[in-house]
């Protein structure tokens, strides 16, 4: 009786899903193949793949193909399908936010996959119960699992995709932990490592975890950059779980912008499709953002339902800490608009103690500046005075100036390394040149040379001489380009470091001024870290050898004996920069320049009667 009941179910769960339209070819094929297949151990494989397609576009559908495959593989005795099923079914509830029914299954899952030897997947499993970890709140003990798992499969397994999802986990990590700039560093490694593989999940996934980077520290144009980028390939791949998702942020972050019609909009059409798809962590979210909506644009009724809404469904469906103080934060601000002060106090309370046990400073900094503006309506000034300065004193260790920096260097760094491939093109274009202007040049000599022997073409060689001219001409041309873009370069390079040696001299005057002097000390540090960077240098290094070809190897056959200061001193008078433009690219003084041109000269042998610069001019 229990077999006929699951095979009219998953008849009937065929019939609409064609009904609907909601497959791809791919599913089609596959459930259509499921329906032929007699009970082996292929259709447990086919029962699988059918959970995985439809994992994208609805996992409660997919669930009972999961299922379906458990119980045949149990009834064939095929452990490897029973593994595949009981993961399929962890998977199922980690995204339900159900973490006690996920970690059942995956669990159950390893110890199977542990059984069979089968390494590769029960470390995937390993990835999942770490995911889990991270939706319980469990966040340092996530970060300290996911070194250690970044270190074994970097060094030992080698498994560049586990690496690249444990970077982007660590980087979301990073985010619930409020420390942003390491939260970058981790998702830009990641976003590298899944742009090499072109798996479409994993640029789907980083694309995401960037933009909801962006979004905390109040990047609106990254974000929605970002985020669109992600939503594009939802689209294609009609993972309609993750453009759900990608809607929600969008709406949230047009929110953010006072683009109110638009945010409501995507709002909506996110909360249409996870409703339809029974996402529950995006059902709460998505009730939270229209509610926070409603309350900006003071329609205060219809905000109080949706985060009420919100808040009921986090309590007994998602069961997620970090949700359900969203809620409770908004429906705070909800009540102090409606001057209701002291129901509002209840709801920030509870957030306060919520935010403080799961270490989200966020929410915890908000819960403090809500509460003191309802201690500020029941015109409680002392109380409402604490609560300012507990505001104020996490807003402060949060958002400083070090990490900001860090973020933009972190940011310039990633775009640098996006644009390789133009540079690499640009060196090209320079060698093509330089080719033909070797060609023309020899071509030049032979016609000569024909002119020489015929006087009968002369006129057709006279015009071959001409056009040849013109075109050496343009190719001088566009190697004097070359050149000034590398002039560009090195003078970029100079203003670079010259403001941030006046931004490090300023932030040491204000130690001197500010009794807390850590910030300052961090951005120092982190000043020196770029002034010092010699991956600027490097790349200069490139451009210079390109319009200067051999240059360097014939300096170094010459005089061997200079060092490689001395060589890059060498190379930025060859530009015929001016002192001051080399002492902030080298970071020394001019004084420094002076001295470091005297040893030079006494190491090329040079009388005080020569010209320095004429003579590095001439190599």
């Amino acid at each position: 009786m229990k077999t006929i009941v699951r095979y009219i179910l998953i008849f009937l769960l065929i019939s609409f899903t064609k009904l609907i339209g909601q497959t791809n070819e791919q599913l089609d094929i596959l459930i259509e193949t499921y329906g032929s297949q007699i009970d082996d151990t292929s259709k447990v494989k086919t029962a699988a793949a059918i959970f995985e397609e439809y994992y994208k576009l609805n996992p409660t559908k997919g669930l009972v193909f999961a299922k379906d495959g458990f119980l045949l593989a149990e009834k064939l005795g095929f452990e490897k399908g029973i593994a595949v099923s009981l993961l399929q079914q962890g998977k199922y509830f980690k995204l339900l936010r159900k973490n006690d029914s996920a970690e059942y299954y995956l669990k159950l899952a390893s110890r199977k996959f542990e059984a069979l030897k089968d390494h590769k997947s029960k470390d995937m499993v390993s990835f999942h119960l770490l995911k889990v970890a991270s939706q319980k709140g469990n966040h340092q003990q996530v970060l300290n699992e996911v070194n250690e798992k970044i270190d074994y499969h970097t060094n030992i397994k080698k498994d560049s995709f586990l690496i690249a999802r444990y970077l982007d986990l660590k980087a979301s990590t990073y985010r619930h932990l409020t420390e942003y700039d390491k939260g970058f560093k981790s998702a830009f490694d990641a976003l590298k490592i899944a742009k090499n593989l072109d798996d479409k999940q994993l640029l789907l996934d980083c694309y995401t975890t960037i933009s909801n980077l962006y979004h905390y520290i109040i990047d609106d144009e990254n974000a929605d950059l970002y985020a669109e980028k992600a939503l594009k390939i939802a689209k294609e791949g009609k993972f309609m779980r993750a453009e759900a998702n990608l809607l929600n942020n969008l709406g949230n972050s047009f929110f953010f912008q006072k683009r109110y019609e638009e945010s409501l909009t995507s709002l909506k059409k996110s909360l249409k499709i996870s409703e339809r798809i029974e996402a529950n962590d995006l059902i709460s979210i998505t009730n939270f953002n229209i509610g926070k909506l409603y309350v900006e644009q003071n329609e205060l009724n219809k905000g109080v339902d949706f985060l009420k809404q919100s808040i009921t469904h986090s309590r007994t469906v998602t069961k997620n800490p970090v949700y359900l103080v969203w809620g409770l934060n908004g429906l705070t601000n909800a009540y102090n608009k409606l001057s209701e002060p002291q129901r509002a106090i209840t709801l920030a309370d509870e957030a306060i103690k919520i935010s403080d046990s799961t270490g989200n400073l966020d929410d915890l900094s908000l819960a403090y500046y809500q509460r003191y503006e309802s201690y500020g309506l029941l015109k409680d000034y002392q109380k409402a005075l604490e609560d300012l300065k507990l505001h104020k004193g996490i807003n402060d260790s949060v958002y400083n100036i070090s990490k900001s920096k860090e973020i933009q260097r972190l940011t310039t760094e990633f775009e640098t390394k996006e644009k390789e491939q133009q540079i690499a093109l640009q060196e090209n274009e320079i060698r093509v040149l330089e080719q033909k202007e070797e060609i023309s040049t020899l071509q030049k000599i032979v016609l000569g040379g024909l002119l020489i022997m015929s006087l009968f073409g002369f006129y057709g060689i006279h015009q071959r001489l001409k056009r040849s001219k013109l075109e050496k001409e343009k190719i001088n041309a566009q190697l004097a380009f070359k050149k000034k873009e590398l002039t560009t370069h090195a003078l970029h390079l100079a203003k670079k470091n010259e403001v941030l040696a006046g931004l490090k001299q300023k932030a040491a005057e204000l130690i001197d001024e500010d009794g807390s002097k850590n910030g300052y000390i961090q951005l120092i540090r982190t000043i020196n870290f770029d002034l010092q960077d010699d991956n600027n240098w490097e790349n200069f290094a490139r451009y210079f050898e390109e319009v200067h070809k051999d240059f360097n190897s014939n300096v170094k056959s010459k005089y061997p004996q200079l060092t490689s200061n001395e060589l890059r001193l060498l190379a930025l008078l060859k530009m015929n920069l001016s002192s001051k433009e080399i002492a902030n690219i080298l970071n020394i003084s001019q004084e420094g320049i002076k001295k470091a041109r005297y040893r030079l000269r006494k190491k090329l042998d040079i009388t005080s009667e020569d010209s320095l610069q004429d003579l590095v001019l001439s190599l």
